[in-house]
């Protein structure tokens, strides 16, 4: 019985045994479709807020999360920084021409508002990189999902990144190369993170001024210029998309190889290059008009234009940013270090004259070449050097070329260098001589009234000797000789004259006497007053020989000259007139400490105080009018007679042109033509007494109704070391004739004088130089508040006259 017992209960177990294992399998099959259901769902609810969920977790452990994939969201404040982007700082002239730009490695030309965003950009951005930027929150969750899947299957990759993503890696530098795992995870928290804090409309304006298209160029705005030469809001549908498509291959048309080794020569790589240019211009064209925000006709005609005529129409490469000139190049240094130009945005707005900045430049050429053209097999001709300037008599420097080819000699002679004056120093040496005369006229009984009465009693006692003079070496050492650098038809000494004909025809006995008389002290405490640098290693050393230019100067500071020609105020030379940031002055500030609107006509410059009394103006413009107006030994009387530009003034070949010639080429000032002129010229030597250094000076008056436009010229040449001369024969002697600044400035200087009286309106009949400025000191006359207290302290013993 217990045999069929167990028997039965088997026979019942085996039939059982399918249901009992099916059953078993049903609950695991339905268990198992219970738990896909319970992820797919908890899939579906994390896809659908995954943005709350992460916000939720990122509240929690964010520093975890930071640590973990090496990222800080406190670096998100850096995109509220207006000063994120660097961006180019820009030199304007004062009618607000653009003259040039100063740029970090990174070019980039802001665009300031989301509104100022040009739509065919928003469109054709959006529909390349992130079509639905304005939808989702910092990830676009569709394009990771499919980019994962691709990257399971082993099918090509797809990108995934969004707008904010791309932000995200600038923000950590990433740009321009390939990102890890780990860095696109972080871009992804961060992208979210940035979301929370800044708007699409912001993020947007961030964007397109952040991609780099090559050829240095950072944000549409930049490229737009720098590819076809106009603001990104000129630009046509197909030249955007053709921007836009260089967002993932940047200067991919400049490129200098192509994908396809095979290919050599450089034709076929630029070919190359561009037709995969074309390929991504026209892909973004064509993602337009699939997202519909361009019409099919739109897309046709913006297609045909990329095949027939884009190519053209892009500019080839040119001179990017920077300073070209030396003008250009002072301003930078000037500010550099005070604000940040090259990334910060500035407008700096420049004093300079763009015309007569290329008019002097080319007589700067013209006085090279013409020297050149008489000393060709000079050895040291590759030493030579050469610059101008240009102030007006308030101290805005209009023009300056401080050496000879920017881009070879970056020195700038003019504006930073020192070398010796020459003759003229002897504007100095006469001003403190005038100064004493002046003082001593105020000191007599009866007074003089009127400062024309007083200038006319200073020119009558400004007497000097001019015979043969001698100074000292030192004990046992003898004595030099001063010589006299005059032509060959004036008389080598003219005893007792007057200091303006001394100065007309630069005699050096005399200026010295002049220097002894005024106290050679006293001469350089004038010439510092006036407004040159006091540098240690180029002190003007108190010796007689000073008196002459033997000590260096700056070039440029010779500016503070105009003081005796503009009523004896002081004149700074100024290169900017203000330096701005968003239409703000960065200099100059109201009187309740606000910055005051950008000054682009140079209506905040200093006030001048005055350095000089007006009767020593009045007087110094009669002697320094010498130069110009004594005919025929006047050093520069050839501009009132007529010079040829380009030609030695000096050579026999002027005496050949036929008369028709020579008058069409001819440029000439008369005084009833041009009004009155002022100048000087110089004539450096070195201890052989050869030519070391030629120099120029010149003074126009302004228009009668604008005294202080009027305008000084400054010329200088020599070579870099005064130990080689310029030519051969010196002032003692020799072959041919001697360099002087008259044989070498006087012809090319009358092209900056035609360039004045034609465009500027200077130089003409009846124009006089006035004071700038009507103050008191022209009224009521005080010597002691109108003068320094110069001694009268003769330096009588290093000078040796010669026993009768």
């Amino acid at each position: 019985m217990t045999t069929e017992k167990t028997g039965g209960d088997l026979k019942r177990f085996v039939l059982a045994l399918p249901w009992r294992i099916t059953r078993f399998f049903g609950r695991i099959v339905r268990r198992f479709f219970v738990a896909v259901g319970v992820i797919v769902a908890l899939a579906v609810l994390g896809y659908v807020e995954f943005e709350s969920i992460f916000e939720w977790i990122d509240s929690r452990y964010a520093q975890q999360i930071d640590g973990y994939l090496g990222i800080d969201q406190y670096t998100i404040a850096r995109l509220h920084d207006p000063a994120y982007f660097a961006q180019e700082s820009v030199f304007v002239s004062e009618d607000q021409k653009t003259v040039a730009c100063i740029s970090s490695p990174e070019h980039r030309i802001l665009i300031a508002e989301p509104a100022e965003i040009p739509p065919v950009f928003i469109k054709a951005i959006l529909a390349s990189e992130d079509k639905n930027f304005f939808t989702h929150e910092g990830i676009d969750k569709s394009a990771i999902a499919r980019a994962l899947a691709k990257r399971i299957l082993q099918e090509s990759r797809s990108g995934a990144s969004t707008l904010t993503m791309q932000i995200a890696k600038h923000l950590r530098d990433g740009t321009g190369r390939q990102s890890t795992e780990v860095e696109k995870i972080g871009d992804i928290v961060m992208a979210l993170r940035i979301e929370r804090q800044i708007s699409h409309e912001q993020l947007l304006l961030k964007y397109v001024n952040m991609p780099y298209f090559g050829r240095g160029q950072y944000g549409i705005e930049a490229a737009s210029r720098a590819y076809f030469g106009k603001p990104a809001k000129d630009l046509a549908l197909h030249q955007a998309a053709f921007i836009v498509a260089l967002i993932n291959k940047p200067a991919l048309p400049d490129r200098s190889f192509a994908l396809d080794p095979l290919l050599k020569t450089r034709e076929e790589i630029r070919d190359a290059n561009w037709a995969e240019a074309a390929r991504g211009t026209t892909r973004v064209l064509g993602l337009m008009r699939e997202q519909g925000v361009v019409s099919d006709v739109e897309y046709v005609r913006a297609a045909n234009l990329v095949e027939k005529s884009l190519r053209k129409e892009i500019l080839s490469t040119s001179i990017g940013c920077g300073t070209h000139d030396h003008f250009l190049e002072r301003v930078r240094i000037l500010y550099k270090d005070r604000f940040p130009i090259n990334k910060g945005g500035l407008t700096i707005s420049i004093t300079r004259d763009d015309g007569l900045q290329d008019v002097l430049a080319k007589a700067v050429d013209l006085t090279l070449q013409t020297y050149l053209a008489r000393h060709p097999n000079d050895v040291d001709n590759g030493q030579l050097r050469a610059g101008a300037f240009a102030v007006d008599f308030t101290g805005d420097v209009l023009a300056e070329v401080g050496n000879v080819n920017f881009k070879q000699q970056k020195y700038d002679v003019i504006a930073t260098g020192w070398r010796q004056p020459g003759s003229t120093f002897k504007i100095f040496t006469y001003g403190a001589l005038v100064e004493q005369l002046t003082k001593d006229v105020l000191a007599a009984k009866p007074k003089t009234d009127t400062v024309e009465e007083i200038a006319a009693e200073v020119i009558r006692r400004c007497m000097v000797l001019d015979e043969p003079i001698f100074v000292s070496l030192g004990r046992g050492r003898g004595a030099k000789k001063i010589e006299n650098f005059h032509s060959r038809s004036e008389p080598e000494y003219r005893g007792n004259i007057p200091c303006r004909l001394a100065l007309g025809e630069s005699r050096n006995t005399a200026a010295m006497r002049a220097g002894a008389r005024a106290g050679i002290k006293n001469v350089i405490d004038l010439t510092y007053r006036l407004g040159m640098p006091k540098d240690a290693k180029h002190v003007l050393q108190p010796y007689p020989t000073t008196a002459i230019g033997a000590s260096e100067v700056n070039p440029l500071a010779m500016a503070s000259t105009v003081a005796f020609v503009n009523g004896g105020f002081r004149v700074t030379p100024r290169f900017a007139n203000d330096v701005c940031r968003q239409g703000k002055s960065l200099l100059y500030n109201d009187a309740a400490g606000n910055p005051k609107d950008c000054d682009t006509k140079g209506e905040n410059r200093p006030v001048q105080d005055r350095l000089i009394h007006p009767a020593v103006a009045v007087a110094m413009i009669e002697l320094l009018k010498a130069p110009v107006d004594i005919a025929n030994t006047g050093t520069a009387s050839a501009l009132r007679s007529g010079v040829i530009p380009g030609m030695d003034p000096l050579s026999s070949d002027i005496w050949k042109l036929q008369a028709g010639e020579k008058k069409r080429r001819e440029l000439a000032f008369p005084f009833d033509v041009a009004g009155e002129i002022a100048a000087k010229t110089g004539t450096a030597t070195n201890a052989d007494g050869k030519t070391s250094d030629v120099w120029l000076l010149l003074f126009v008056p302004g228009p009668p109704d604008h005294p202080d436009k009027g305008v000084m010229l400054g010329f200088w040449m020599g070579k870099d070391s005064k130990d080689h001369p310029l030519g051969e024969r010196g002032s003692t002697g020799g072959a041919g004739f001697a360099e002087s600044g008259a044989r070498n400035w006087v012809h090319s200087a009358a092209t900056v004088l035609a360039f004045l009286q034609k465009e500027r309106g200077l130089l003409k009949p009846g124009h006089k130089f006035h004071p700038i400025i009507r103050d008191e000191a022209t009224i009521k006359l005080d010597a002691t508040k109108s003068t320094s207290a110069a001694v009268l302290t003769p330096d009588e013993s290093l000078i040796v006259e010669p026993k009768s």
